[in-house]
């Protein structure tokens, strides 16, 4: 269901606008330096390829956070490496590759001082706020379309690039927001058991992994996904300086980042961030076995999630196994509720019936507690308060869904 629309005018002094569904504007900010290319997406971001917007049109905000906004731009077409029967990921490794466009908030014109980015709209609105993390935030899926000036109408911005994939961005962006609905209704909330199968946690130990569940607004829950890692330490992660303790920080095709720390805005200090990640199995595996990131499987700081009855085993199987079998298609990368199109970044410290907001609990769900506060780097080794990661249970992520602005 259509909520409202979010348009950028690509040019120096740019309006940044809230436009709701009967056509109200009101300005968010507005653009400092304009972008003036698209940039090619590294591996590392390889989650990007399987990402399409909700209507199915290839461009969309790939990645919704309080301090960057990510948008994939091409390619149309849909990634299926079965496609040439002499696939060789190999030799073929950037087929499909994602081309990127990417919006800023404040003080990042600075920072990048005489090195600006070209893929870059660098704007006014302060991180953490507007749509960075304010009532105007995007969820991760949102279609994006341009304004073709010779025909006077919106089309999906993949149609800008079908003729020249390297031509520069188009001056009138539009990103239009969505609310989730199923059933008539939307989910309220994602749940997750931080345990993998033989976890002891809180005294008890788990035969079976932990689940993760969407509940929605009139009590239903659905299992959709499994914990293979629990999360048990607290990490730098970048962005946590512009969230609040129990904010979302990041989401997109390959990550769900919640705060810890308090919000401090731009530092250079990277000792004021704290937060945790959660991350789909075969993203990480692509990530430590094909790229070499020493990162993930085994580090407490990370949550793994993977298919209903999967085996936390197979984090250590170079393959990519999808229900016992292999698979060329991601296990939970890009796919809702936990990797797009449900979360958005908003955040009221003091109003989070309005917030998309963490809590967690010591005791099975039984009762819920605010988001602890802890900053930097913390591991069960490390960490001896009641209150660490380690001894969290269950996490439970509250969605909400405003109209803006």
């Amino acid at each position: 269901m259509a909520q409202f629309s979010i348009e950028i005018e690509n040019v120096a002094g740019g309006a940044i606008e809230h436009v709701s569904l009967e056509g109200e504007r009101t300005v968010l900010g507005h653009v400092e330096r304009p972008a003036t290319a698209t940039v090619p997406a590294n591996d590392g971001f390889w989650a990007s390829k399987y990402s399409r917007a909700v209507d199915g049109t290839a461009g969309h905000l790939l990645a919704t956070s309080v301090y960057v906004l990510r948008s994939k731009v091409w390619p149309d077409e849909r990634y299926d490496p079965l496609h040439y029967e002499d696939f060789d990921p190999a030799t073929d490794p950037r087929d499909w590759t994602t081309s990127l466009l990417n919006v800023r908030p404040d003080r990042y014109l600075e920072a990048d001082h005489g090195r600006w980015l070209a893929d870059t709209i660098y704007t006014d609105i302060p991180g953490g706020s507007g749509i960075f993390g304010g009532d105007s935030s995007l969820p991760t899926g949102a279609p994006l379309s341009y304004f073709d000036e010779n025909a006077g109408t919106w089309r999906p911005i993949a149609e800008h690039f079908s003729a020249d994939p390297a031509a520069a961005p188009p001056r009138r962006l539009r990103f239009t927001a969505y609310r989730p609905v199923v059933w008539d209704e939307s989910p309220s909330y994602i749940e997750f058991e931080n345990w993998a199968a033989g976890d002891t946690v809180a005294g008890v130990t788990h035969r079976r992994n932990g689940r993760i569940t969407v509940g929605y607004e009139h009590g239903v829950a659905r299992h959709v996904a499994d914990v293979v890692q629990r999360v048990e330490g607290i990490g730098r992660f970048a962005g946590t300086e512009f969230a609040h303790v129990g904010q979302l920080d990041t989401n997109h095709p390959g990550a769900f980042t919640f705060s810890t720390s308090p919000y401090t805005g731009f530092s250079w200090d990277q000792n004021v961030r704290g937060g945790f990640q959660i991350v789909p199995a075969n993203h990480v595996k692509f990530l430590s076995n094909d790229l070499g990131q020493n990162s993930f499987i085994d580090r407490p700081q990370w949550l793994i999630v993977g298919p209903v009855g999967a085996d936390p085993d197979d984090l250590h199987d170079p393959r990519y196994i999808v229900d016992g079998e292999l698979s060329f298609t991601p296990g939970w990368e890009a796919i809702a509720p936990v990797f797009g199109m449900y979360a958005r970044t908003t955040f009221h410290p003091d109003d989070l019936e309005a917030s998309t907001y963490l809590e967690v609990s010591y005791d099975h769900g039984r009762t819920w507690q605010p988001t602890p506060q802890f900053v930097a780097v913390h591991d069960p080794s490390t960490c001896a308060a009641p209150t660490c990661a380690q001894n969290w249970t269950n996490l439970r992520v509250h969605l909400a869904y405003p109209d803006g602005p």
